[in-house]
């Protein structure tokens, strides 16, 4: 509720008035001189009361309806922020249990893996090894056909010499000859 100016001025007139009267009731008193600086003082002051009224009113009454306007906009904004906070901090603490369950998750999704690796590489060793088995198997069998082999012509070449030992210790000049006519017959019957 704002009040004219006419009201305020004689209010203030009273008000600066009353300390110098009270004084002057004291039996302290003043004299004309004394009363007129303070009356050229209290006009002197209620006039730049006035001017700063009538000049400064406005100014003032902007600046302090702006100066609130702008409170209540930093205000607002700072409760925007908050609720933009607030709603961060629920995201952020959801991300964050979700967070544990996705870490279980990855952690399962790697032991699968790992677990799924674990049997290729059994898979493929004990092919491996199968193959290897049976490649010695086969080296062996190879090798007993080698050692049976060479034992043969061992035993044919040990008894190659045997043979011709004896024949040519018990083979007389006689069975010579009549194994040599033998043969030339058998050669005379395949030429013709």
């Amino acid at each position: 509720m704002k009040k004219p100016l006419s009201a305020i001025v004689p209010a203030l007139v009273l008000i600066l008035s009353a300390p110098p009267l009270l004084w002057a009731a004291d039996g302290g008193g003043y004299s004309a001189a004394q009363w007129r600086d303070i009356l050229y003082r209290v006009l002197c002051f209620a006039a730049l009361l006035g001017l700063l009224y009538r000049f400064a009113r406005r100014p003032v009454a902007d600046f302090f309806r702006q100066r609130r306007e702008n409170i209540a906009r930093n205000l607002e904004y700072l409760e925007t922020q908050a609720r933009n906070l607030e709603e961060q901090k629920e995201i952020m603490s959801r991300e964050i249990a979700n967070i544990a369950a996705e870490r279980d998750a990855i952690l399962a999704q790697y032991e699968a893996l790992g677990r799924k690796e674990a049997d290729r590489i059994m898979a493929e060793a004990k092919s491996a090894a199968e193959a290897l088995i049976e490649k010695t198997k086969e080296a062996m069998e190879l090798e007993i056909k080698s050692a049976r082999q060479t034992l043969l012509v061992e035993i044919v070449n040990l008894s190659t010499r045997a043979a011709q030992e004896l024949v040519q210790k018990n083979i007389t000049p006689d069975d010579q000859q009549r194994l040599t006519r033998e043969f030339m017959d058998q050669v005379e019957k395949l030429a013709h």
